[in-house]
């Protein structure tokens, strides 16, 4: 298929291949060469021959900017749910969703990694309940959340010491700025769920231990906001409310993936900074309990903050595909714009279930990108979906932190 290269500022049209080559394939980018067939042109006295061949070229990816990962989760539960062992970090550990190779590889320079303090961590039998097709509902506090998600803060924490060279902790003003042009990756810290915080004031202290951004709620029901899973939707509670007050003082960025409708809604008149839904999809596409309908993608819109369009299956289609994920996209492009686009693929956290074929891996993301432009997208829009709107998000809040 033809495509315009978007990552390497070049005009010229791309030609995609598809290479196979002793059971392995994969893409290769193509551009047309004129070359001259010139030889015993005075002895044959005609004008030289021109062939159009197609050259390989080597594009370099655009930044990447992934708004959910639960790579401590990974760690912390001993790869539980997963297709492929817990191994170093630093290798290309086969059949996994992500390690530094494949960062490197995809040219992610961020990613919301993800500290999801919940009683799953803890049971393997209630993960399996909660992920099957998100079926399970609970209004119990869910206790030790505090101390698990110390666990998961310890996890990055050795991972930023031992890959000193390769991981940036994200933490300052500066540190955004520079995250597109950095040769280090960029993990900015996220807590899934408020319910490890006994009280609003704790969110400062996480703050302090490095969080950046706040989910608001997971599955369960808490004492902050309902869910997408409550049985009654509440919203949110004056104390939901004084908690983004407090993410808006501090700069922390609320995220509102695993919210109630009535939760999102209300969040986009108290919070005054933009906000996130960092892994998503349509509701106008695919109806599911985790996916945004057009009244919560206008309140997103209006607030000018993004989506991250997610690899979960369900909230795919029944019958998940790379081609379906774009047409999730596509819609929300067309229906409210460019802007709201991002991409938040839950790596890690697909337990017990698979990425769609085309997204086994954070390599694969190029593509979605492919796919995209075929769909008519140009050089600009993929930008902004592939990093662009959500650093804009993100340097809003930024402005909180220390330079």
């Amino acid at each position: 298929g033809r495509t315009a290269c978007f990552s390497c500022g070049s005009n010229e049209n791309r030609t995609l291949r598809r290479i196979s080559h002793r059971g392995a394939s994969f893409d290769k980018a193509f551009v047309e060469r004129q070359i001259v067939f010139d030889l015993f042109r005075d002895i044959r006295g005609s004008p030289p021959k021109i062939f159009t061949v197609l050259a390989p070229v080597d594009c370099v990816l655009p930044p990447f900017f992934d708004l959910h990962e639960d790579i401590s989760l990974y760690y912390v539960m001993g790869g539980y749910g997963l297709e492929f062992e817990v191994e170093d970090f630093s290798r290309d550990i086969p059949g996994s969703h992500g390690d530094l190779v494949k960062f490197k590889k995809a040219n992610v320079k961020l990613v919301f990694s993800s500290i999801a303090p919940l009683f799953p961590t803890l049971d393997k039998y209630r993960t399996e309940q909660l992920s099957a097709g998100y079926g399970h509902r609970t209004a119990l506090r869910i206790r030790g959340a505090t101390l698990v998600a110390l666990e998961h803060l310890k996890t990055y924490i050795n991972l930023f010491s031992r890959f000193k060279k390769e991981l940036k902790n994200v933490l300052t003003a500066d540190d955004v700025s520079r995250l597109p042009y950095e040769s280090k990756i960029g993990f900015l810290l996220a807590l899934e769920g408020a319910e490890a915080l006994d009280d609003v004031e704790d969110l400062e202290l996480f703050f302090r231990l490095g969080l950046r951004s706040l989910q608001l709620t997971w599955n369960f029901d808490t004492k902050y906001s309902a869910t997408c899973m409550s049985k009654k939707d509440y919203g949110l509670t004056g104390d939901g409310e004084r908690l983004v007050e407090l993410c808006n003082d501090l700069g922390v960025i609320v995220d509102l993936s695993h919210g109630s409708k009535k939760a999102l809604l209300e969040t986009s008149e108290v919070s005054k900074l933009p906000f996130i839904v960092s892994h998503a999809n349509a509701m106008g596409v695919q109806k599911h309990p985790r996916n945004l309908d057009d009244n919560e993608l206008e309140a997103v819109k209006r607030a000018k903050g993004v989506v991250g369009f997610t690899f979960i299956p369900p909230t795919i289609s029944s019958k998940p595909s790379l081609k379906g994920l774009a047409d999730h996209i596509m819609y929300v492009y067309k229906s409210f714009g460019a802007e709201i686009v991002a991409i938040g693929t839950d790596y890690f956290g697909l337990l017990n279930t698979k990425a769609p074929e085309g997204l086994e891996n954070i390599t694969k993301i190029p593509n979605l990108w492919s796919e995209l432009a075929a769909r008519g997208l140009g050089e600009a829009d993929l930008e902004k979906i592939a990093y662009q709107n959500a650093l804009r998000v993100i340097k809003k809040n930024a402005k909180r932190w220390a330079s």
